[in-house]
């Protein structure tokens, strides 16, 4: 008969007492490892959606600089007899007629941006699939990374132009780089854990909202504090800049790869043949491309939690409008802590 492993111990001379306390030991350290990577993956994924968050912030921030500059920005170029925003400017004014928008110039400017913020928003529409579909390929940071230098060079473009062909120009590049948007979705979409992406898709949202109520704020702000005789808009392209800058070094030192190689397409061309679907109207409004539990869930959080956040903004632009005391931005800054701390 063959000894037991505690039998063969204690002949060599091993205390009976000391090997049981060690082979319980191993025993408890082998029921413990199926936990080390549920453990593990949810740090990871936790420390992928803070920096998914903190990137888009950073983002929307530079982006939404503009936007309260806008019609100043026009009226600037206007004065200045460009051909291209002449030309531009007669169709809005046949446009215009045809609607029956009454001929005044508070309703000309509503237009003329209405047209300079559509060529973004089309160009945008028909580049972040595109990116999406390459970014399938290659991987989601390397098209991240491209995708921020190409808003680098957009706003380098708006800090210089003294045209406004070279305005127009640098809202073209914007258009065409801004695919980080939908890239930082698919790297939510990426992680495994359902409740993962549930909580990232919501993070995104409270990104939007703090993007779109701080940023028009700074860039007002940095306009008015413009010196005289300096163009009024140039510290806000300046900080649209920094802003992009400051989110290329944080996405290449903090953000990981979350598209594994065995998992990505074979061939570009496969990825940009699914694009079509997403291109389509019918598709867009059928969501069929999405799974719809995950989907919904995920919908329904980010737009309460955004709902919420664009309220307040609205509110903390009527006081500041109305020149009335609001404490909206500490009342913004512990909401976001609390979303952001309710969700881990």
């Amino acid at each position: 008969m063959t000894p037991s492993p505690v039998a063969k111990a204690t002949q060599t001379g091993y205390p009976k007492k000391a090997i049981l306390g060690k082979m319980a030991l191993g025993a408890g350290q082998e029921s413990s490892r199926p936990l080390e990577g549920p453990l593990k993956a949810k740090e990871a994924s936790g420390r992928v959606i803070t920096t998914v968050f903190i990137a888009l912030l950073i983002d929307l921030l530079g982006f939404t600089l503009i936007l309260p500059l806008l019609p100043s920005i026009l009226d600037h170029y206007s004065k200045n007899d460009d051909g291209l925003y002449l030309t531009l400017q007669h169709g809005v004014d046949r446009f215009a007629a045809v609607v029956g928008v009454p001929p005044e110039r508070k309703y000309n400017n509503v237009l003329f941006g209405g047209l300079i913020g559509s060529i973004f928003s089309v160009l945008q529409f028909f580049a972040s699939p595109l990116t999406g579909a390459a970014s399938d390929c290659f991987g989601r940071r390397p098209l991240m990374l491209l995708t921020v230098m190409g808003l680098i060079a957009s706003y380098s473009l708006w800090a210089v132009s003294r045209s406004f062909e070279l305005f127009l120009l640098s809202r073209v590049v914007g258009g065409i780089s801004k695919g980080n948007v939908s890239l930082s979705t698919a790297i939510i979409a990426d992680l495994a854990c359902p409740k993962a992406r549930n909580k990232g898709m919501a993070m995104i949202g409270v990104a939007f909202s703090l993007g779109f109520t701080l940023g028009p704020m700074l860039g007002a702000y940095l306009a008015m504090e413009a010196e005289k005789g300096e163009i009024f808009y140039l510290w806000s392209a300046l900080f649209a800049v920094m802003f992009s800058i400051t989110d290329l070094a944080f996405i290449f030192f903090f953000l990981p790869e979350t598209l594994p190689k065995e998992k990505r397409v074979s061939s570009v061309i496969s990825g940009f043949q699914s694009v079509t679907s997403l291109l389509s109207p019918w598709a867009l409004f059928q969501f069929s491309a999405a799974s719809p539990p995950a989907f919904h869930a995920t919908l329904h959080s980010s737009l309460n939690i955004s709902s919420r956040f664009f309220s307040l903004g609205v509110d903390l632009a009527h006081a500041r409008s109305q020149r009335q005391p609001l404490h909206g931005d500490v009342c913004l800054a512990c909401m976001a802590a609390a979303i952001y701390w309710s969700l881990q």
